[in-house]
């Protein structure tokens, strides 16, 4: 009755996006708020991210997203600040959501803080039913719009230095189904886990290596792991490669212009079978960071 392919892109992103709930972002590891509130002010200044992510170049209708956020420390060392807003688009379905964040901060050593976070938004889900090509136009299920809105509240923990970060965070404590007429319910046993780590190696005054990994658990689904690395030029100039139990080489470029100002561009490719039917995921970002006049610190590379 429906297109097929339709269908497969319908249910298999919004299967991800449902157990998740943000915004899918490749360039995490040099980004860790978007992922865990408690590095909001890791920055030590005013630090505005903004992406754009188009999936499965090739196939009509594949998830597209983009992803902003802003995040600062106060007057008050101890505490910071965020925001963040996710939009993304599959197939005749949407999700656009915001979340703002509040974080507390200990010095645990020179340059070293251990951070505690809460966030908490919202989530609005969209269908348009009647864009769905049918082989019966008469068919009464597919003749109507949905909307939904659906809280969001999560939890997170970090501690990082000028060369290490490691965080646990759930990104939220709700769950839904986009696709069932209930309510989300506050449910930690579904609940997605995320575990973080990095270290930042000097090799030479001019090279720098930087390791990290990212591990997701959810009870009773599908677990992965990603792992990384970015070499670093002159802290101007970084590639980076990474590798997804879930199939996915993704290989990244960034530019740092100035102390401030960074432009960064990943592929990702699908070695699964989905991988011979589009032309890989492509992921543009820009990250700004204020206070030239009072020179923030060397640029942080998570």
């Amino acid at each position: 009755m429906k297109n097929y392919l339709l269908i497969f892109i319908l249910t298999i992103p919004c299967f991800f996006l449902k157990a998740q709930n943000k915004a899918v972002v490749s360039q995490y590891m040099h980004n860790q708020y978007a992922i865990n509130p408690a590095f909001a002010g890791s920055h030590e200044t005013l630090s505005l991210f903004g992406s754009f992510r188009k999936k499965w170049i090739g196939i009509n209708g594949s998830p597209s997203g983009q992803f902003f956020s802003a995040h600062a420390p106060l007057k008050n060392d101890n505490m910071a600040l965020g925001i963040s807003f996710q939009n993304q688009k599959y197939a005749v379905s949407g999700q656009t959501g915001f979340a703002f964040s509040y974080t507390y901060r200990l010095r645990t050593g020179e340059n070293h803080k251990l951070a505690f976070a809460l966030n908490g938004g919202a989530t609005f889900f969209s269908a348009d039913w009647t864009d769905v090509k049918l082989f019966d136009p008469n068919d009464v299920s597919f003749n109507a719009n949905e909307r939904k809105t659906n809280p969001t509240a999560g939890f997170g923990v970090g501690w990082y230095g000028d060369n290490f970060f490691t965080g646990f965070s759930i990104p939220s404590f709700f769950i839904y189904d986009e696709y069932a007429n209930t309510s989300s319910v506050f449910d930690l046993s579904k609940s997605v886990y995320l575990v973080t780590g990095g270290y930042l190696f000097t090799l030479s005054p001019d090279w720098r290596l930087q390791p990290s990994l990212m591990m997701s658990f959810k009870p009773g689904r599908q677990n992965y792991l990603d792992v990384n690395s970015t070499l670093i030029y002159n802290d101007l100039l970084w590639v980076g490669l990474s590798y997804r139990t879930t199939q996915e080489i993704v290989a990244m470029v960034g530019y740092q212009v100035n102390p401030q100002l960074r432009f960064a561009y990943s592929f990702d490719y699908t070695t699964g079978e989905i991988g011979n039917y589009n032309n890989g995921t492509h992921e543009i970002s820009i990250q700004y960071a204020f206070g030239y006049r009072i020179k923030t610190p060397n640029p942080k590379f998570f």
